[in-house]
């Protein structure tokens, strides 16, 4: 029953506060969202959150077909609508419905990925990592998200929309230190990259600055979010 609702863990991120929600978790677990199967190997098992917004939609247009809901708009003919919602809302609802499962394997350097036991693809490790992505709105306003990424895999985000970089750095940066993986900023260019794993004979990458050799304060610890 455990392992079952581990699948929908990821959807339990609140949309407010989601790095608070995230930091609690790494407290938890210290290799949030995966579990470590044994050393140098970790599990991540999930089903899409286009799931629950598919279903969601496929229940909302449903309801309105049935009961004839809106089927007149100023004497136009509006009933196509919910007819389509229940169309697209099937379509998204069975195609999340395999269960995916994301191995990270430090012992052959390796990554599986597969949905419903069938491999999708199968690659070297410098292929997964954390990235820090940025998104701004009309007013100019920066939001940023943490998403895990990879070759072949599904985008997984982590924490959706936040202002706070520093914090979003550091809980980044955590999860990419567990799990020995890359981790990326936001800038395609910058010292604050994290590579740990290089693909097979590179020596150099133009988007890696070296750092200088000024050393930064001590980093905040989860804890601080208690008090966020």
């Amino acid at each position: 029953m455990t392992s079952h609702v581990k699948c929908f863990q990821l959807w339990a991120l609140g949309l407010f506060c989601t790095e608070r929600h995230l930091a609690k978790r790494l407290k938890n677990n210290n290799f949030y969202p995966f579990t470590q199967q044994q050393p140098n190997v970790f599990v991540l098992e999930y089903y899409l959150d286009t799931l629950w917004k598919g279903t969601l939609l496929f229940v909302v247009s449903l309801f309105l077909v049935h009961f004839n809901v809106g089927s007149q708009v100023r004497e136009q003919e509006t009933w196509g609508f919910p007819v389509y919602g229940v169309g697209v809302g099937l379509w998204i609802m069975i195609s999340s419905l395999p269960r995916r499962r994301l191995v990270l394997n430090h012992t052959c350097g390796m990554y599986h990925f597969s949905i419903e036991g069938r491999t999708v693809h199968q690659g070297p490790m410098h292929l997964v990592y954390v990235r820090l992505a940025r998104s701004s709105d009309a007013y100019g306003r920066c939001f940023f998200q943490l998403v895990l990424c990879g070759h072949k895999l599904e985008p997984l985000m982590l924490v959706h929309l936040s202002e706070r970089y520093e914090q979003m750095e550091f809980l980044g940066r955590h999860i990419a230190q567990k799990l020995n993986i890359n981790y990326f900023d936001c800038l395609d260019t910058s010292y604050r990259h994290v590579v740990r794993h290089w693909p097979l004979g590179a020596a150099f990458s133009p988007g890696i600055v070296l750092r200088s050799s000024r050393r930064y304060g001590p980093q905040p610890h989860l804890d601080m979010w208690r008090s966020v």
